[in-house]
């Protein structure tokens, strides 16, 4: 991960995820979409860097994280604003539909 990417775990999640809009991507460290999908959310975070947070939760440090957001597989972006799950997409996925998710939240 990169410098914009902020690793949390079950000590800290509620107070980071508390306020403002984040991005959070549920990775399995020895999985290969995980891997994939964490170079796009680092340009990702680079580029957003001034208007979210961008977090990374690894499943076998913080499966109670993965509990309470209902993730059932990885890779998986959890879109949040203010505490409250907005937008959930599983899968590694094209740059652009995390980044039309971000330009729409941002935007509100």
């Amino acid at each position: 991960m990169n410098d914009y990417i902020i690793q949390i775990d079950s000590y800290d999640f509620e107070e980071r995820l508390g306020t403002g809009t984040s991005l959070v991507f549920f990775y399995e460290y020895t999985d290969t979409r995980s891997r994939a999908l964490g170079t796009v959310i680092e340009e990702i975070a680079e580029k957003y860097a001034d208007c979210i947070n961008v977090y990374a939760v690894d499943a076998e440090q913080s499966p109670d994280i993965f509990l309470h957001y209902e993730v059932e597989s990885v890779p998986c972006v959890i879109f949040i604003r203010d505490g409250e799950p907005i937008e959930q997409v599983e899968g590694a996925n094209m740059p652009e539909i995390y980044e039309e998710i971000i330009e729409d939240l941002l935007s509100v």
